[in-house]
């Protein structure tokens, strides 16, 4: 999912017509595979990939279909068996609707069902089986916590789930007649899925084996490497780095992401998704998972990463399994006498296991506990200041967090000081210490690119480092530094970024082209147009394939508004209503295209009423009744916008400019301050707070807050021309 709250109302569509989804010829069947690779297939047909989605027959189906109802968001979900296959109805009231449930979703430790609507559409019902053992608490239905409507595109498989549950899955969306005609080649996720199209491994089968690598596959996935303990070192060491092609096979779904592009074994990682961010509300700010992010995010920040390890160093590739029980995964890499031992972990021997410690579990989907695969350090004093999991509360859960910090020997050391510094400059004012860990690549890549994210090119300082990553060696950092430039001016968008029309990363790409939309200039040279040509059509190209998604919807529009298509965007814009009516966005930005229209003030409070807690829905507001010069209501909505969003520094900035233009000096110098109390000052709330600070006398407490600003950041050059204005002022 995206962004948001999110939501959908389905309009009465009942489940007619005939099934639209349908499978085509695959390159090579897993029977086919059998015969050569038996072992292998038969490891694969008892791991979750295998059943990651099956027809709904007597043999896949764990649940029971009896007739027992549970209720999720005030509907009732009745399974039924009958004579014509497996049902759902759903019904509030008096009043049902029943469809066909064609396919189970999943195996352990739950089950869904796929309920067929119209218009080759399914949705991943709500309300799921739970498969572990009675004793466990499973063996029953129950609902999933969420507040989507069971309609909601979140839920629809074509959309949101089917292309990491089917092998080479094409999903078709018709934008025109909001018709899906999704196709694949394999129901489950299966041998091609991983190691791509199989064509050329059968020429090599009927050229006699010869000697190339990859054994006709586009790439080789066999990248556990060789490793080796040096001497005096209780870590083995990687002799060579892999290639990234496991990587990137495993990440196009063991991730939180942005798909920009179909996957194939040659291609790099983030040249077909891009991960989600470090960011709340997905991640703590200590890089912790906290959402639903599937692995991908997590590891990129770990040193495990780092030092070159694969997935397939730790789990069994066909199973999916661990390699071993208890600690031995991580003992094939990590001395037992030196880490599974009390002088390291501080516990009785065979008491606690590595991943207690060091990767803690989060339940989602009610039953599943998946671990964090960042491979941190606990530290229970910053845990405890910042807000995020603490391993050791789990067992300990009455221990402080001082006494459970003495007990950790030499804490923190290297790895937990970096999470304390991204925490840092995460969550607080951007120090210049904070901007040269950024700028001299302290972080790894996926945490520097989620820092750039708070940069503003507005701020000399932060401007030149971002200018500095568009060279990044990393797709990750190049396309952050990309997005954040958004706001210069069309003509300096240009001039910084037209070099990079020759990208070779479809992730940068992918985020070049709406940062240039509106930013080219009349006149360019052929093979500039040529170059621009093809990055446009390249992302109009994955828009189109993607209005099924609200989210996408509303991409699309704003780079249509950036071209100037205010017409076509208006219409997106309203696509992405009719997807996910509870989708505060396209109502705000409908507004600001009609403003000064009559309808201005209709679609600000159609955007408040869908979201009563969205500031920016009350800013927006503010915004307008200052256009109709109504003073009044404009506090009242600047007040309330600065009360449900408290760190945005452009609610206070200009709730303050209001409070002194109507004469309450004081309460916009009260209300700056806050916003400096909390660390998220900009330079400009800085400068208006001098200001009004000097216009009410109170010089000591400007001189002060210069001094402290200076302190900070001494390079900032707002706050060297203050200090040079006050200095030489009469």
């Amino acid at each position: 999912m995206a962004v948001g709250r999110l939501r959908y109302g389905w309009r009465g569509l009942v489940a007619l017509g005939l099934q639209l989804l349908l499978c085509h010829a695959p390159a090579l069947a897993k029977s086919e595979c059998a015969g050569c690779h038996a072992e292998q297939v038969a490891q694969w047909q008892q791991s979750h990939h295998a059943k990651a989605m099956l027809p709904a027959t007597k043999e896949n189906v764990a649940a029971q279909f009896d007739g027992s109802a549970t209720r999720y968001n005030g509907r009732d979900f009745r399974f039924v068996a009958t004579a014509a296959g497996y049902q759902v109805q759903i019904s509030i009231g008096e009043s049902a609707e029943i469809y066909p449930v064609d396919y189970t979703f999943g195996v352990y430790p739950l089950q869904q069902y796929l309920a067929r609507l119209p218009q080759g559409r399914y949705q991943a019902l709500p309300v799921a089986w739970d498969t572990r053992p009675k004793e466990e608490g499973g063996q029953r239905w129950f609902a999933l916590e969420s507040d989507l409507d069971w309609d909601h595109p979140g839920f629809t498989w074509n959309t949101s789930c089917a292309e990491c549950h089917s092998t080479r899955l094409e999903k078709n969306f018709d934008a025109q007649t909001r018709i899906f005609n999704t196709r694949f080649d394999e129901i489950n996720v299966s041998c091609e899925a991983c190691h791509g199209d199989s064509s050329g491994h059968l020429q090599w089968l009927e050229s006699g084996q010869p000697n190339t690598g990859g054994a006709g596959f586009a790439a080789s996935l066999g990248e556990r490497g060789q490793w080796q303990w040096l001497e005096d070192s209780p870590i083995a060491r990687r002799d060579f780095p892999p290639t990234g092609a496991q990587l990137s096979s495993c990440a196009q779904c063991h991730s939180r992401r942005q798909s920009v592009g179909k996957w194939h074994p040659q291609s790099p990682v983030f040249d077909h998704a891009m991960p989600t961010l470090i960011t709340p509300p997905h991640y703590f700010a200590d890089g912790q998972i906290r959402d639903e992010v599937f692995v991908l995010g997590s590891f990129l920040q770990s040193r495990m990463h780092a030092a070159g390890v694969v997935c397939s160093n730790c789990h069994e590739p066909h199973t999916a399994a661990l390699r071993a029980d208890g600690d031995g995964v991580c003992t094939q890499c990590h001395k037992a006498e030196e880490f599974a031992a009390r002088k390291h972990h501080q516990h009785q021997p065979e008491s606690v296991n590595c991943v207690d410690c060091h990767m803690p579990a989060t339940t989602y989907m009610g039953v599943d506990p998946r671990r964090d695969h960042r491979f941190g350090v606990p530290d229970p004093e910053f845990s405890a200041a910042l807000g995020s999991p603490d391993p050791c509360r789990t067992c300990h859960a009455k221990a402080g967090a001082e006494f459970l910090s003495q007990r950790l020997p030499g804490l923190p050391g290297a790895s937990a000081m970096q999470a304390r510094h991204f925490a840092r400059a995460l969550t607080k004012t951007m120090s210049p210490g904070d901007l040269h860990r950024i700028d001299s690549g302290y972080f790894p890549p996926i945490r520097e690119a989620s820092l750039l994210s708070r940069l503003s090119p507005a701020a000399e300082s932060e401007r030149e480092v971002l200018l500095g990553k568009l060279a990044h060696d990393s797709p990750l950092v190049r396309a952050a530094a990309v997005r954040q430039l958004f706001p210069l001016a069309p003509a300096e968008r240009w001039r910084l970024l037209q070099p990079m029309l020759s990208e070779t990363n479809r992730a940068v790409r992918m985020e070049l082209a709406p940062v240039l939309a509106g930013a080219v200039p009349d006149k360019v040279d052929a093979q500039t147009r040529k170059l621009l040509s093809r990055l446009f059509k390249e992302y109009e190209t994955l828009m189109l394939a993607n209005l099924d998604s609200p989210q996408m919807a509303s991409n699309f529009a704003n780079y249509r508004a950036a071209q100037g298509k205010d017409a076509e965007t208006l219409a997106l814009y309203r696509r992405a209503i009719e997807l996910d009516s509870e989708f505060l966005y396209p109502y705000l930005q409908i507004a600001a295209l009609r403003r000064d229209h009559a309808d201005e003030r209709e679609w600000l409070e159609r955007a408040r009423a869908v979201d009563p807690q969205s500031g920016e829905a009350a800013y927006q507001l503010g915004l307008y009744h200052i256009r109709q010069k109504d003073y009044g209501s404009a506090l009242r909505e600047l007040a309330q916008a600065v009360d449900m969003a408290p760190r945005r520094s452009d609610f206070t900035y200009t709730y303050a400019v209001a409070l002194e233009n109507a004469g309450e000096l004081d309460k916009a110098i009260a209300i700056l301050r806050r916003l400096e109390s909390v660390g998220d000052a900009s330079d400009r709330s800085r400068d208006l707070l001098l200001r009004y600070l000097l216009k009410a006398g109170r010089e000591a407490d400007a001189q002060a807050l210069l001094q402290t600003w200076l302190a900070a950041e001494p390079a900032n050059t707002t706050a060297q021309t203050w200090a040079r204005w006050l200095h030489n002022r009469p």
